[in-house]
């Protein structure tokens, strides 16, 4: 056994032994994949020398997105710019055309670019951004009380949807309102059809009204995060006037008390407004996830 100082060289395998020791999901991440290549060793490329690998290559053909082959490039720093990228993306364009796919898609999160290869100098271009985070509940106080006595004044008011769960007027909201979802293929899968579904959280989900109009509804919808705020919508010549946030908020506090420690929520980057109802009842939003794809 030879003993020596350390050298630049050894900086990023001596942070993948500090991990090994430091960090818990190391070894998840770590497990998760030993038993991944156990049993589909054909769905990741390893390019470079067994002692030293230069870059990693995953794929997946998920059955929902047909037409692109979702990648993982990971590139060791030394060896983002010479010609391991290319060749792993060569070997992935390969895989797309052999399974019937017709483009490559990846994300990369916005805050983890500068690790990332030049994306756009590889042939991919960027296709959308989503984002994702939520409301901690624990310790959170509903900020739109004041809000939604304004909005009372102007003859709006808020009821539990549960009682509505087969009224007409709800899903003519939903059917009036659909388009307006903004999706991010493949990312965000298209709104569905119909409102209700089994996951829906219809205990915590809330309507407003102005008057006997139905304006808006927001209801959660389980995911393994405890809820996911799947749907949050205000036809659109009620919005901007806080409904949207007084409504997500009802349905926080509501959620809260059932013993739910956080909500989640995700959606389209380009969705301003309901990024902005978030922010506003105290959600955290995280970097960006930006999506790019390419054709084979």
């Amino acid at each position: 056994m030879h003993l020596r100082s350390p050298e630049p060289a050894d900086a990023y395998a001596a942070a993948l032994l500090l991990n090994s020791t430091q960090e818990p999901h190391f070894h998840t991440t770590a497990t998760r994949l030993c038993t991944t290549w156990e049993r589909h060793p054909t769905r990741t490329l390893v390019v470079g020398e067994p002692d030293r690998p230069r870059g990693l290559l995953t794929w997946w053909a998920p059955e929902f997105h047909p037409t692109h082959l979702w990648t993982g490039l990971h590139l060791h720093p030394d060896h983002r710019a010479d010609d391991t990228g290319p060749t792993l993306l060569h070997a992935a364009r390969d895989a797309a055309r052999a399974q019937g796919r017709t483009h490559l898609w990846l994300s990369v999160r916005e805050d983890y670019l500068g690790a990332a290869p030049d994306l756009p100098t590889l042939g991919l271009r960027e296709v959308h951004r989503t984002f994702g985070g939520g409301l901690h509940l624990r310790g959170w106080t509903d900020p739109t009380t004041d809000l939604r006595q304004q909005l009372v004044t102007q003859g709006y008011h808020f009821t539990p949807a549960q009682p509505y769960t087969d009224d007409p007027r709800l899903h003519d909201l939903y059917a009036r309102t659909r388009d307006h979802k903004v999706t991010a293929a493949p990312t965000i899968p298209a709104a569905s059809p119909v409102l209700a579904n089994g996951d829906a959280l219809w205990d915590a989900a809330h309507l407003a009204w102005q008057g006997e109009t139905l304006v808006g509804i927001s209801l959660p919808e389980r995911s393994r995060l405890n809820a996911w705020n799947a749907v949050l919508t205000v036809t659109p010549d009620h919005r901007g006037r806080g409904v949207g946030r007084a409504l997500l908020a009802l349905t926080a506090s509501m959620l809260r008390e059932q013993g739910f420690t956080f909500l989640n929520a995700a959606g389209s980057a380009r969705d301003v407004a309901y990024l902005r109802a978030l922010r506003q009842v105290g959600a955290h939003i995280e970097p960006d996830w930006i999506a790019w794809e390419t054709p084979c």
